[in-house]
């Protein structure tokens, strides 16, 4: 195979590679984002429990005071 058979090849193959490796970068970039993305959810959930564990706790709190109030 010579250089005027290869030629053709590269030409017609050319804008396809270029394609796909645009979309390879675009798609790496894109689960970049949505790592970060989901990290930042992952710590609102953790926050979110946290601060509803405390609700849980001081409504329990509260409970038990009302119950002590009504034995009185």
């Amino acid at each position: 195979m010579d250089l005027s058979q290869l030629t053709p090849i590269i030409s017609s193959l050319g804008f396809p590679i270029a394609a796909c490796i645009a979309l390879f970068y675009y798609l790496n970039k894109e689960r970049e984002n949505h790592k970060e993305e989901i990290d930042t959810l992952k710590n609102c959930i953790n926050e979110n429990n946290n601060v509803l564990s405390a609700l849980k706790t001081l409504l329990e709190s509260i409970e038990r005071r009302i119950d002590n109030i009504g034995r009185d």
